[in-house]
């Protein structure tokens, strides 16, 4: 029997293990590592920002994972062998027949000078937490939403934002008070087919996007 070490429960993870359980039960046993302890929908993180679910509510623990042949590992990588399929972890070693890197990307906030200080975000479950915990106070003012870099992690998600917090500032009466912005290096929110954003490609009033130019020295 094959053993398959798959690093990472995200998508990729989570899919390929699930489809070795399901099509080759009897020729592999699946290992899958990952240093959280459960998983989370983009989509929910935009639930749990205007209070519409908790944490707890969106979380998807896998512990609760039940596929036959299927383990589960919290645990953190710190070394991996691709010549001999060896993986370190902060808690042991595994050698695969199979070795499936799907780790994923960890955000860096500090790339951005000012941001980790004064900044907050939505792409994460506490950041999610963060910025719903500071809408909550706030009133009158400019809202911007920065693209700071391209390609960028679930493309149509700053736009998806700026419409709920459109509705959100409108059903609090509020709306008048609250420019929305949206900044990026995009000159459209996502990539469309022969041009064509929509039959109403004009955003709600008072939510723009404004594409921000690359410096001189990088123009052609």
């Amino acid at each position: 029997m094959k053993h398959v070490v798959i690093l990472g429960a995200g998508f990729a993870g989570l899919e390929l293990a699930t489809r070795l359980s399901e099509s080759l039960e009897d020729e592999v046993r699946t290992t899958l590592i990952d240093q959280s302890d459960s998983f989370t929908f983009g989509f929910s993180k935009l639930d749990v920002l205007f209070g519409r679910k908790t944490k707890e509510d969106v979380l998807v623990h896998y512990s609760d994972i039940s596929k036959d042949g299927v383990e589960f590992r919290q645990e953190r990588v710190t070394e991996i062998d691709p010549e001999t399929r060896r993986v370190t972890t902060d808690d042991g070693s595994y050698d695969a027949d199979i070795l499936v890197v799907a780790l994923g990307a960890d955000y860096d906030f500090a790339a951005t000078p000012g941001f980790a200080e004064g900044g907050v975000e939505y792409y994460s479950v506490a950041g999610a937490e963060h910025m719903g915990k500071a809408l909550a106070d706030f009133d009158s003012g400019t809202i911007l939403i920065g693209i700071l870099g391209h390609p960028f992690k679930c493309p149509p998600a700053p736009f998806e934002a700026a419409v709920l917090l459109h509705d959100h500032f409108l059903d609090r009466g509020i709306r008048d008070a609250v420019e929305i912005r949206t900044v990026g290096p995009m000159a459209a929110p996502v990539p469309n087919h022969e041009g064509a954003l929509s039959d109403n490609p004009r955003p709600p009033e008072r939510v723009r996007h404004r594409v921000h130019p690359e410096p001189a020295d990088r123009r052609s």
